[in-house]
């Protein structure tokens, strides 16, 4: 089931999805590691372009 979402500002409910990669990749903060980071995926208000949420797929891999 896919997730509902609102925007706070402008009371839309259509999303888009976006995803941040490369070089903004998420990494554990505590060590410097040679892991491959996760993507960050955003989600985007298709109306105002406000980001309603920022997640990782896998927070798991996210390890000290």
């Amino acid at each position: 089931m896919e997730e509902q979402y609102k925007c706070p500002w402008c009371g839309c409910e259509d999303v888009v999805y976006g995803v941040q990669a490369d070089k903004g990749k998420v990494r554990p903060a505590k060590n410097i590691t040679f892991n491959e980071g996760q993507v960050l995926i955003h989600v985007i208000c298709k109306s105002c372009g406000t980001v309603l949420r920022s997640y990782v797929k896998k927070p798991e891999k996210l390890v000290e």
